[in-house]
């Protein structure tokens, strides 16, 4: 845990920023209005200072989620190193390593020349402990120093993209904006551990010739129907059924279900043969000792043989009869999954209905195509 360094580093360089624009702005705001700033900014870095505090006394007793509020708190006041980084390691121990990670990196990127090197230590080993767990993405545009970064639809920080950005494993959709280029979109896939660098050039939008603008400006207008509002929507994820995964489901289920039908004709064929030999058994019995042959001490050794060979024919039926339930089951959602995810046409249809009745029950599955 370290100790609180906001004092010096964050309150200072706050109240820096904060003298900045009361200078440039003196001539034209009252004696009044620049008091009130720096009075304001010092009321900011005070109930900041006591925020860490009490995340720090949270931190200490490992209450991990009241710890993080406080450190939002006092972020939302003051963006310090030392906040981002006490942040850091909470949210790693909540299970947040992308948001973990963020503020982690922060906290390096703008640590003062003040900061003790095992404080360095310390960010930089838990940045590393949280990039294990999530993807790591470089953005370089090569012709557009400004362009907008927006990933599944959620623009992100000029200061991440400047550097780093870190996404959850999976699928992820990448878009590229500027105002008077055309939009490019990049699918990607985050993995664990894993830095990708994605280096793109934005591609001016085409300009219209004068003569083509000057034939619409002069062209009839015809009148329409309204136009509907406009809504932006964020740009489409992936399919989550592409065709290779389609195929490897199709594929694993036809398989399952031929494995658990071929185990239930191997259990039967060892269930009938132990049926066949407890029937061999018991005529034996019953000839050399009559019906109540098991209750005479003479044939008490082959009266237990004969229950083990019934137990292993139960045994081995009982296997059977669930192996062909697993393969009827399974070949089934095989075949409802193929004809739900095939490329529908216009008049194909799919119908799935369960069948219950009084001696069983069952699925009956139709469909056009």
């Amino acid at each position: 845990m370290r100790n609180l360094t906001m004092h010096v580093t964050g309150a200072a360089l706050c109240a820096l920023c904060a003298f900045a624009p009361a200078v440039a702005l003196a001539q034209a705001s009252p004696p009044g209005a620049a008091a009130a700033g720096e009075d304001e900014a010092r009321g900011d870095n005070a109930r900041a200072a006591q925020l860490y505090r009490q995340g720090n006394e949270a931190f200490k007793q490992k209450r991990w989620s009241d710890a993080e509020l406080l450190y939002l708190k006092a972020w939302a006041l003051v963006r310090s190193f030392d906040i981002a980084a006490n942040l850091g390691e909470v949210q790693l121990q909540l299970k947040k390593p992308r948001s973990a990670a963020a503020f982690l990196a922060f906290g390096l990127r703008t640590a003062p020349p003040s900061a003790k090197p095992e404080q360095i230590a310390r960010m930089r080993h838990f940045l590393d402990e949280a990039k294990a767990q999530v993807g790591t993405l470089r953005v370089r545009v090569k012709n557009v120093a400004d362009a907008e970064v927006f990933v599944d639809g959620e623009r992100m920080a000029d200061a991440e993209v400047k550097h780093e950005v870190y996404l959850e494993p999976g699928l992820h959709v990448l878009v590229l904006r500027r105002a008077g280029y055309e939009e490019q979109v990049v699918r990607l896939m985050a993995g664990p551990g894993v830095t990708e660098t994605i280096t793109q050039e934005l591609k001016p939008k085409a300009e219209k010739a004068p003569e083509a603008m000057a034939a619409e400006a002069n062209a009839p207008q015809v009148m329409g129907p309204m136009p509907r509002k406009a809504v932006w929507s964020s740009p489409p994820m992936v399919p989550a059924r592409p065709e290779g995964q389609r195929m490897a489901v199709l594929i694993g289920g036809a398989a399952t279900a031929g494995g658990a039908a071929l185990a239930g004709v191997v259990f039967t064929v060892l269930a009938v043969t132990k049926g066949n030999d407890a029937d061999e058994l018991r005529d034996a019995l019953v000839r050399e000792s009559g019906p109540v042959a098991c209750s005479r001490t003479s044939a008490l050794a082959a009266c237990s043989n004969l229950r083990d060979t019934d137990d292993s024919h139960i045994r081995w039926a009982n296997g059977a009869i669930l192996s062909f339930t697993a393969a009827g089951v399974i070949g089934t959602g095989t075949a409802i999954y193929w004809l739900a995810t095939r490329p529908s046409g216009a008049h194909e249809h799919v119908r799935a209905m369960p069948i219950v009745g009084a001696h069983g029950f069952g699925l009956s599955v139709g469909g056009g195509f």
